[in-house]
């Protein structure tokens, strides 16, 4: 029995455009993006959630295209509004691991680095640990769980089979990219600030009595205090981030013209 005329290619197209705008999410968002999960488990994650939002698309209509270009076109466009979403949240945790990177330069643990994952680099072991800071309070606040939930929102505000993209979306990104630079600063102010006056007082010792030899110790000194600080400011570092989060979702809701439900966020 031939059985292939069945099958509604119509609904097949529209799950492959489900499947591309779920897996630019999967592949650029923060948790989902790192290779400590393997592709194979992020694929199945992207093939599964896309099953389960086929069902609220499946009286969708969409034109099929007459030809590979535009069908190239219309994959593409779908694809970017997952990456785009994924890549807001991306380029704050970068903010965070910046912040880690000045701390630990500035701390003197510049040797001491780590492989990451996420980026496939070495890199200082405070990045990595503001890193992992970064990634339990998004997780901690239920991020994820509105991630996902504004991706479902843009099958609402932007159709499956839409071809173009909103402009918004990139002055968003390039306003996320400004406020995760200024998030860095403000995580690591406290540290740095700390450590560049320890660094001022042992070279005015070091000038007026050179005979302490305080070289020797300086590096020392100067990761010491900045572990103290560290202990005394991360808490306020989590807070300045998770501020963040909401600001990062604010944008991308305002660049994918997508209204803001309540109660989402804490």
């Amino acid at each position: 029995m031939d059985w292939w005329h069945l099958i509604d290619t119509s609904r097949v197209f529209v799950y492959v455009l489900v499947l591309t705008r779920v897996s630019g999410l999967v592949i650029m968002a923060p948790i989902l993006h790192t290779t400590d999960a393997p592709v194979q488990y992020r694929a199945l994650l992207a093939f599964a959630f896309s099953l389960t939002i086929m069902p609220s698309q499946w009286f969708v209509e969409v034109v099929e295209p007459d030809s590979l270009p535009a069908f190239v076109v219309m994959i593409a466009a779908e694809l970017l509004i997952g990456l785009a979403m994924g890549l807001g949240f991306y380029i704050l945790f970068a903010g965070m691991s910046l912040a880690g990177e000045l701390i630990g330069h500035v701390g003197g643990l510049q040797a001491s680095q780590v492989f990451d994952p996420v980026s496939g680099d070495q890199v200082p072991l405070m990045a990595r640990a503001y890193q992992f800071l970064a990634i339990t309070i998004f997780a901690l606040i239920g991020g994820l769980n509105v991630l996902v939930a504004s991706l479902l929102d843009t099958f609402a505000t932007i159709p499956i089979g839409t071809i173009g993209f909103q402009p918004d979306v990139a002055f968003s990104l390039v306003a996320i990219l400004s406020m995760s630079f200024n998030l860095s600063l403000r995580v690591a102010a406290p540290i740095l600030v700390s450590t560049l006056i320890s660094l001022f007082v042992m070279g005015l010792l070091g000038k007026t009595l050179p005979q302490l030899n305080l070289m020797s110790v300086g590096f020392g000194i100067n990761s010491m205090i900045m572990f103290v600080v560290f202990a005394f400011t991360v808490g306020t570092g989590m807070w300045v981030f998770q501020e963040g989060i909401g600001e990062v979702f604010e944008i991308l809701f305002a660049g994918l013209h997508m209204k803001i439900n309540d109660g989402l966020l804490p």
